[in-house]
């Protein structure tokens, strides 16, 4: 069902869904790399006051469609309809998220081109499920040069791409510590996904600028070492 579309809007302003979901699906005229200032946030907020912040407040656009497109999915397009980004995002695993009587699922986009469109789906499913997924947001600061991430219960993280990164080690829960350079990440990755992004004129990409989608099955931290100078994002996913 399609819940948004609009041209010459810099918000969607919060959009009620009072029906059970899976997945929002992101188009837009934009290609993925076009994205610059917009973020999305979704909630489900509960007649009982227990809300649930999926996306932990606003959260950049590009890591929320690249944390719900790595491995199985890709970002696809639309030439007929003149979307250059079709993004299927899942928000709960294995059936839509559950709501009682008088729940209701906000979804908002905010920082939109108003030369450009954008189009907001929902689909739902047979079954509901109490596996949602939740996105959390962490950085290192200009100074940090080694820091580490409790990544315990992820299943994805999106890195900001930068030559200031030396170094990532990961420590898996069986206590084996395996260090990896950024490039053997990159090729790692590409392996895992080798197709990302499928384009309107057929073009297939394996990697984004700037950012690296990397897998987290089994990995309890996270540890980055940088120079100084550059504040490094990470996004991660999980289900609650």
């Amino acid at each position: 069902m399609e819940i948004w579309k609009a041209t010459g809007l810099t918000t969607t302003g919060i959009i009620p869904v009072t029906k059970s979901i899976s997945t929002i699906i992101i188009a837009s005229t934009l290609e993925y790399d076009e994205l610059t200032t917009e973020t999305i946030r979704v909630e489900v907020e509960r007649a009982n006051g227990s809300n649930f912040e999926i996306t932990k407040g606003s959260m950049n656009l590009k890591d929320f469609i690249l944390a719900n497109t790595y491995g199985d999915d890709a970002i696809t397009s639309d030439a007929t309809r003149g979307y250059k980004i079709v993004a299927v995002c899942e928000i709960c695993k294995d059936g839509s998220i559950h709501l009682f009587e008088k729940d209701v699922i906000k979804v908002e986009l905010r920082g939109l081109d108003t030369t450009e469109t954008y189009v907001l789906n929902c689909l739902e499913e047979p079954e509901t499920s109490t596996e949602i997924y939740s996105f959390e947001h962490k950085s290192m600061a200009p100074e940090d040069t080694n820091k580490d991430f409790n990544v315990s219960g992820y299943d994805i993280a999106i890195l900001d791409k930068h030559s200031s990164i030396e170094e990532i080690n990961y420590t898996f829960a069986n206590g084996q510590v395996v260090k990896y350079t950024l490039f053997e990440l990159e090729a790692m990755s590409k392996a895992i996904d080798p197709v990302a992004y499928v384009k309107t004129d057929g073009t297939v990409r394996s990697a984004f600028t700037g950012k690296i989608q990397l897998p987290l099955l089994a990995v309890s931290n996270l540890n980055i070492r940088k120079s100084q100078g550059t504040v490094i994002n990470l996004t991660l996913r999980n289900h609650i």
